[in-house]
Formats: structure tokens, sequence, C-alpha cells
């Protein structure tokens, strides 16, 4: 009898250590947890000619539900570079063949992350930007006209920013003074093939350039060891994204590197955004977020 309360002590005490750790955490969770007020839109390329989108797709995704901001997300699109063949400020380039490769992935990145991390109620599809541009540029609009004081609209740009360009011409002016758009690198902000960066803040945007995302973001491949193979499904997904684009071959610089950058913008704005934000988010960011 004795030695069965003396175990019953044990179990009650690891349990009790165990529930103690578990709401230290999720308390520890919640202060990093802190984003602005308004929606959210996310517009990404990856179809020329750096593949990396393809995992920062899915790692935007999976930290917006993980944090329960899903239902933040207003637009979701994929694939905006709208003249992927030509690139004004680099020697990289990508031919039909593998942009046609590239565009069907970032499809079945974004709709598996979003199956997986969703539902994201407020999002109508995640948009492919060069089958369906003005659709894209449509949905956009509508965030923009959407945007108050109170309830401002926060673009990440995660390519070039030609979709952003069009939307913006085309919405309502008295609303453009409630958008922010988020930047990260100028290898984005001038990669244009319609639209440059100075046209773009011209519309009256806010502008938030947070530093690049590669340094914490692009990292060895043994810094998401804890992600292969994990038994939760969303996580080994993960993975297999930034496996992908390892591999993809078209570019070279991500050789041996594991690339999300763009979805360190979204970390930021999760973490405060202008408030405080976290500009150098990596994968052990990330990760304390996927496992809660």
């Amino acid at each position: 009898m004795k030695r069965l309360f003396l175990i019953f002590i044990l179990v009650t005490s690891q349990y009790c250590w165990a529930s103690e750790n578990i709401e230290k955490q999720s308390k520890s969770l919640n202060k990093v947890i802190n984003p602005p007020a308004g929606r959210l839109a996310y517009v990404s390329d990856g179809n020329s000619p750096d593949p990396d989108d393809i995992a920062g797709n899915a790692v935007t995704l999976a930290i917006l539900g993980k944090s329960g901001l899903s239902d933040r997300l207003v637009h979701f699109s994929y694939a905006c570079d709208l003249d992927p063949f030509r690139n004004p400020i680099s020697n990289q380039k990508i031919d039909v063949e593998n942009e046609l490769r590239r565009q069907k992935v970032l499809k079945f990145s974004a709709d598996k992350a979003s199956e997986i991390y969703g539902p994201f109620n407020n999002v109508s599809k995640n948009y492919n930007c060069r089958t369906e541009q003005q659709e894209a540029t449509d949905d956009l609009v509508k965030a923009i006209n959407s945007s108050t004081e109170n309830n401002p609209l926060w673009i990440i740009e995660a390519g070039e920013p030609d979709l952003i360009g069009y939307a913006l011409e085309a919405a309502k002016a008295d609303s453009i003074k409630y958008v922010h758009v988020v930047s990260h690198h100028p290898a984005n902000d001038n990669s244009g093939d319609f639209f440059t960066w100075k046209q773009i803040l011209d519309f009256g945007v806010n502008e938030h350039q947070i530093g690049d995302q590669n340094v914490g973001l692009q990292t060895e491949i043994n810094k998401w060891d804890w992600a292969k193979n994990h038994n939760d499904k969303g996580i080994a997904f993960i993975w297999d994204m930034l496996a992908y684009v390892e591999s993809d071959g078209v570019v070279k610089f991500q050789t041996n590197k594991y690339d999300c950058s763009d979805a360190g913008m979204v970390y930021w704005w999760i973490t405060g955004a202008s408030n405080g934000g976290n500009k150098f988010s990596t994968p052990e960011d990330i990760k304390k977020i996927l496992i809660m």
C-alpha cells in the first residue's frame, strides 16, 4: 500500500510539473503573439528565379494558423513574377518548363498548408498571379478598399511589386493611407517589370523595411533537423517543402540551404509589427510557434 501511495505521489508530481511547464510555455508564447490591428495580405513569387517561396508560403500559413490568426489573412497569392523570363537586377534565369513546374509546386504547397493549418475563412482562394492575374488583383483591391484607420491592411511583399502596384492603381485613393506594405529586400522592391518601388510608395502607402530575412531564415540544413520525419504531419510537410527548395536546382545559391526567408516578415507582424516585432527570426523561433 505504501509503495502504491509513493507511485501515486510520483505520478501526480510529474503531471503537475508537466502541466506547469505547458502553462509557462503557453504564457511565454502569448507574449510573442502580439499582432497589430488590421488584416493581412500576402503576395509572393517563387516562379522566378528563386524557389524559396515554396517553403516560405507553407511556413507563413503554418505560423498564422498556429498563432490563432488565420482569420486575419484576407488575400494570398503566389507566382507574382508576371514576366518571369526577364529580371532587371539579376543574371539568374528560369526557363519555360521549370517556371510551369514551379507554378504547380507553389499551388501544391499553399493548398496543402491551407488544408493542414486552416481554415483561412477570409481567403477566397490561393491565387496564381500568372494565370489569374486579374482575379488576384481584384481580390487585393477589395482588401485595400476595406481599409480604415481601425482596420488597416498589411501587405507582405514576398515577391515582385507589380501585382501590388496594379491593385493600388485600381483602389480607392482615400483607402490607401490605411495600407502598410512590408518589405525585407531590394531584390523584391527593385525587380518589378511594370512598377518601380518609388511608384509603389508614391501611391501613399506606409512603408516598412525590416531588413534581410535571409540572415536568420536561409540556413544550414541541420537547423531544421527537428522537423524531419516529425510525427506532426504539418511540420513534416514544412520540412519536405524546405528540402524541395534546396534541391530545386535552377539557382545555385540555395544549394545546402533551407530557405523560408519571406515568412520572416509574417513572423515580424505576428510578434508586434512596428510595435517591437521580431525582425531577426530563426528556425528556433518558428519552432516555438509550431510546437505549442
